[in-house]
């Protein structure tokens, strides 16, 4: 649009979104922000509201007070909205109001709570690529998280924006961000900001270091850090004092997890909706507050491979398992704190409203007990973590804070900051004189309305006040002779009129200016007392890190108890022993049915498990369950079995299922291959590998093939503990052809034309997959079934062609499919092969047959 003839208010509007063009601009006016142009296109037809006109030129707004639910709207959809406020009374302009932007609200940098996930943590990413390597920074303002760390390659930088799942995405303008994409249904918003901007010397600004290190952080890894500070400062304008020193971590310290293993063994996300319901998430949250709620996601995708760190969190664990009436007691105390770490967050970003340090307030209130707690258990345990949580605990400065907010926040503090009854009488002796002013006056206008009843003789005269014309004397129409002529007609109703006098003018004057004066000082007391509450952040979010610790060791406790899960242990040697394993989601889904518990037995020397047998036997369930249950141990849980001897493990792999990714413009065989080459590019002798099916995207021939050569190459050149379950039966050879190579197999049993699936698995190979009864079992037409049973019996006698061209029928049968190329031949018929009878003495003969006969 051509910016001319353009009124004062529309050229502040222009000046301010040139200089945010790539946001939506929400321009306050009164009690409304207001959008306009594309901006207003934009928000109509997003957020459902109502496009105007204002000078030809195309508006929509929302009310000032109603705006966060539309820009949280806006967040999700990956939009970012900058907030323009009136920084001036419009009473003192002179022209138009001062107007500014504030801040500009994006998807990693929301801190409203409606727009938050309680247990899930807001992530903000950036990265810098040099000489092919990577400097990654990430932080989530709504706590204060700030870390920072270097990779090699792209895939781990992959691999870890798949674990933290950011809202947004910080790049240099030249990064192209199709390298890194790790989720491609997920609406990332990717922002760009110039070279110059990752500079390791506003990290040194900000958080006013000399050098870099002392906190450990590499050059590229500082550059990240601060490409990532500057947006935050440019976003939020102001208040970053919550933001943590930057760390550098290092995620060789923690299980490798690949983005094939999270969404496999279904951590935190489902698969079939991709909710979090049935996952091991959702198994395991017990806890209770929602710093804990994140701590425990971030346990599941970051297990530990320190031994000392994992036994570390087992001993708490432990104790609060054994200690049933302190843990109920430690849980109670827990539901009565409030999310102490986003509270922070508000607070150190000058966003907290009284509501906020009510909760702040109520939350340090059960301080002195929490304390009681761990000391208590501290007495009961030589648990190391517990030792240092208590004494955590006993250094916080917090008591004389807590306090002051006792002392000052009303039990009915609003959320609102401006409209007064927020601190508590006695507070500030000025507050409270305003306060016994303005309802003095008050009272003066109560005593009008009884005085000017008897003065008129008008019983049914009454003194009311609306915001339009203030305080005013209403008389019914009958009795309007009877006014007095001190009486000013203010504005006349079908059945009354209403009237002012200068006494209530008076009187509404000293209210107006005595509550204008009240709400100003209150406003001004708050501001300073969240100020001074501020400068002890890092002792509240010190207490935040506790509470979340202790209500995730409680929540796993509690969850042991209640699903008599064993406390794991940890063997240096590659063996591994669980006995009567069970899966932990399943079992909490067969509420109707006793889930089968299953063993794995495997010596050190043992690699391979070829594991055989039907569908729907339980094949998948007993690889996922191990592989849970190696994770479970490491993240610091107890386990769903009898007991487990484990080996630490440095990563754990899964090549599960069948299915494709359309936006990468891959077929299922193709994501099956990826999958497979990034388990053998990567697995290393202490890895856990899970193969679930594999080479069923291509011809039967090519699959055995690529299966085969797969399972030689774990064995003879990895040497990686492999669980493979296969419906390949030539895969069972691999035991008399490789060392450490096993069988095992899902049990089933046959009766008559029954198939009883017992989800028992031992050792040994299947005699068939049945899949006929599975299809029968699945409801498939009794005619494709018995069709389907004859063609299979015909097969497994060797004659193909005539299965396919059809024969005379001969009726259902259930036979057992053996291998897929070719039926077996007898052993017995092998072993007549090889005898020479020329050289068999009769004698010989007849022992030879009697052996022979006991094997048919």
């Amino acid at each position: 649009m051509a910016q001319t003839n353009l009124t004062p208010l529309m050229q502040q509007y222009f000046k301010i979104k040139a200089a945010h063009k790539d946001v939506i601009l929400f321009f306050q006016l009164g009690e409304f922000y207001e959008t306009f142009y594309e901006d207003a296109e934009l928000c109509a037809r997003e957020l459902g509201i109502v496009l105007t006109k204002r000078d030809q030129s195309p508006m929509a707004g929302v009310p000032l007070k109603k705006a966060q639910p539309y820009i949280n709207r806006l967040l999700k959809r990956g939009y970012k909205v900058a907030i323009c406020d009136q920084i001036q009374d419009p009473k003192e302009a002179k022209g138009v109001v001062e107007r500014d932007v504030v801040r500009i609200v994006t998807p990693g940098t929301v801190l409203d709570e409606e727009a938050l996930e309680r247990g899930k943590s807001n992530h903000i990413a950036t990265l810098v690529i040099q000489n092919e390597k990577i400097g990654f920074a990430v932080a989530d303002i709504s706590t204060g998280e700030f870390r920072s760390t270097e990779f090699e390659d792209l895939q781990e930088a992959r691999h870890e924006l798949a674990r933290l799942q950011p809202s947004e995405l910080v790049l240099p303008q030249d990064q192209n961000e199709q390298d890194l994409i790790f989720d491609p249904e997920k609406k990332l918003a990717i922002t760009r900001l110039d070279m110059h901007h990752f500079r390791p010397d506003l990290v040194k600004e900000h958080f006013q270091l000399i050098s870099l290190d002392g906190i450990g952080l590499s050059n590229l890894a500082a550059q990240a850090a601060g490409g990532l500070l500057c947006y935050l400062r440019d976003t939020q304008k102001e208040g970053l004092q919550h933001l943590k020193l930057p760390s550098f971590y290092l995620t060789q310290e923690r299980m490798g997890l690949d983005p094939f293993t999270q969404r496999n063994l279904e951590l935190v996300k489902e698969l079939r909706t991709g909710g979090e319901e049935n996952t091991l998430l959702a198994v395991l949250n017990q806890t209770i507050t929602g710093m804990g709620e994140r701590l425990l996601r971030s346990w599941i995708l970051s297990p530990l491979i320190n031994q000392t760190q994992i036994e570390a969190r087992l001993d708490l664990v432990e104790l609060l398992y054994d200690q049933e009436i302190p843990r109920k007691e430690l849980r109670d105390l827990l539901s009565q704190i409030y999310d102490v770490e986003r509270l922070a967050g508000r607070l150190g970003s000058n966003r907290a409203n009284p509501r906020d340090l009510l909760s702040l307030q109520q939350s340090l209130a059960h301080l002195p007990s929490l304390r009681f707690q761990t000391h208590y258990l501290r007495d009961q345990s030589e648990a190391a973590r517990l030792r240092e949580l208590d004494e955590s605990l006993k250094e916080l400065a917090l008591d004389e804070i807590s306090e002051e907010l006792t002392r000052a926040i009303r039990d009915d503090a609003p959320f609102t900051l401006k409209e007064g009854g927020i601190l508590k009488s006695g507070y500030s002796t000025e507050l409270d004189q305003l306060l016994a002013d303005s309802q003095m006056y008050r009272e003066k206008i109560l005593e009008v309305e009884g005085r000017e009843q008897k003065r008129t003789g008008i019983s049914s005269l009454k003194v009311g006040y609306n915001t339009v014309f203030g305080y005013y004397i209403e008389v019914t129409r009958s009795h309007t002779k009877k006014v007095p002529e001190d009486y000013m007609r203010k504005q006349t109703l079908t059945s009354a009129e209403r009237y002012i006098t200068p006494e209530l003018k008076g009187y509404e004057e000293k209210i107006l200016s005595s509550e204008e004066r009240s709400q100003n000082l209150e406003y001004e007391l708050f501001c300073r007392l969240r100020d001074k509450v501020a400068t002890h952040i890092r002792d509240v979010q010190k207490l935040a890190s506790v509470i979340a610790e202790l209500d995730v060791y409680s929540a796993l406790a509690e969850i042991a108890k209640a699903k008599n899960y064993s406390r794991p242990s940890f063997i240096q040697t590659r063996e591994i022993e669980i006995l009567e394993g069970r899966h932990p989601v399943v079992e909490v889904l067969q509420k109707n049915q006793e889930f089968v518990p299953n063993d794995l037995k495997l010596s050190p020397e043992e690699i391979l498990v070829i594991l055989t047998g039907p569908n729907m036997a339980g094949k998948s369930t007993w690889l996922r369950q191990n592989a849970l249950i190696c994770l479970m141990a490491q993240m610091g849980s107890f386990v769903p079995a009898k007991s487990a001897k484990l080996p630490v493990v440095d990563k754990i792999f899964t090549r599960v299922g069948a299915s494709d990714m359309l936006a990468f413009g891959y077929s299922t065989f193709m994501v099956e291959m990826i999958e497979t080459a990034n388990i053998l590019h990567n697995a290393t002798e202490k890895s856990l590998v899970i193969l679930d099916e594999m080479g069923r995207g291509t011809s039967t021939f090519d699959g055995v093939s690529i299966a085969w050569a797969v399972a030689d190459y774990l064995v003879r050149n990895t040497k990686v503990k492999t669980l493979f379950a296969t419906h390949y039966h030539e895969l069972t050879l691999l035991d008399k052809k490789l060392p450490g190579v096993i069988n095992m197999h899902v049990v089933v049993k046959e009766y008559g034309d029954d198939v009883i699936f017992l989800h028992r698995v031992e050792r040994g190979e299947a005699e068939g997959s049945y899949g006929v009864h599975v299809a029968r079992l699945a409801g498939l037409p009794k005619e494709v079934t018995d069709e389907a049973g004859e063609i299979l019996e015909k097969i497994l006698l060797g004659n193909p062609l005539e299965a396919i061209e059809g024969k005379k029928p001969v009726g259902p049968k259930f036979v057992k499919q053996q291998a897929l190329f070719q039926a077996e031949p007898h052993p017995v018929i092998e072993e007549l092969k090889k005898i020479d009878v020329n050289k068999l003495t009769p004698i010989e003969a007849l022992n030879l047959l009697g052996k022979l006969k006991e094997k048919i």
